[in-house]
C-alpha cells in the first residue's frame, strides 16, 4: 500500500511538473523571457505560488531543468542508437539513423525548441546544445574507428559538423519545419556523403 501511494505521489509530481513547464514554453513563444514573471506561469499553469516553489527556485532554475531534461533525453536517444546490435548504413536513400533521430527528437519537441531558437532566452544553450550534439559526432567516429582514416584533424571536424547540423536546425525550425525529420536527415546524409563541394555539383 505504502508503495501504491509513493507511485501516486510520483505521478502527481511529474504532472504537475509538466503542466509547469508546458505553460512556460507557451509562454515563451508569446513574449520575451525577460519579461515573464512568476505571476504569468502560476496563471497559465493554474496553480499557486507555492506549489510553483515547491518546484522550481525561481523561472531561471525552471529554465535549466528543461534545458537538462531535453538534452539527457538527446544523449540517451544518441546512446540507442551507437548501441544497437546491427545500425542501418546510411546512404542517398537512407538518413543516417543519428540524424534521423535527432530530428526527430526536436520534432516532437517543436514548441521548445523554437521557443529556444527564436527567442534565446539563455545564452547558453546553443553551445550547451552544439557540445551534445559534437560529443555524439565524436561517439560515432570512434565506434567506426575511423580515427586513423581522418584527413582533417578531429577538432576542425567536429566543429564543422556541430556548427553545420546547429545552422541546418535553426533553418528547420524558422521554416514552421516544413520539411519531415526523415528528409532533413537524408538531406544532411547525403551533404555528409558527397562533400561540399560535390553537393554544389562541382566535379572532382
Amino acid at each position: 500500500m505504502e508503495h501504491s501511494n509513493a507511485h501516486s505521489v510520483d505521478r502527481r509530481i511529474q504532472r504537475t511538473r509538466q503542466t509547469i513547464i508546458d505553460a512556460f514554453v507557451k509562454l515563451m513563444m508569446e513574449k520575451e523571457f525577460s519579461s515573464i514573471i512568476i505571476k504569468d506561469i502560476t496563471e497559465k499553469a493554474n496553480v499557486n505560488r507555492s506549489t510553483f516553489y515547491a518546484h522550481y527556485l525561481d523561472k531561471y532554475d525552471l529554465l535549466d531543468k528543461i534545458v537538462e531534461q531535453k538534452f539527457s533525453a538527446l544523449r540517451i536517444l544518441m546512446e540507442h542508437e551507437l548501441a544497437k546490435p546491427e545500425r542501418e548504413q546510411p546512404g542517398f536513400e537512407a538518413p543516417d539513423p543519428y540524424f534521423l533521430a535527432l530530428f526527430e527528437h526536436i520534432a516532437d519537441n517543436e514548441s521548445f525548441y523554437s521557443a529556444m531558437f527564436a527567442k534565446k532566452p539563455s545564452e547558453a544553450f546553443g553551445v550547451k546544445m552544439a557540445d551534445v550534439i559534437r560529443e555524439s559526432c565524436y561517439a560515432q567516429i570512434s565506434a567506426m574507428s575511423l580515427e586513423k582514416k581522418m584527413m582533417v584533424p578531429m577538432d576542425l571536424l567536429l566543429d564543422y559538423m556541430s556548427a553545420s547540423i546547429m545552422g541546418i536546425i535553426q533553418s528547420w525550425l524558422d521554416q514552421r519545419m516544413i520539411y519531415s525529420p526523415r528528409y532533413i536527415a537524408l538531406q544532411l546524409t547525403r551533404l555528409s556523403l558527397s562533400g561540399t563541394y560535390a553537393a554544389m555539383g562541382l566535379q572532382k
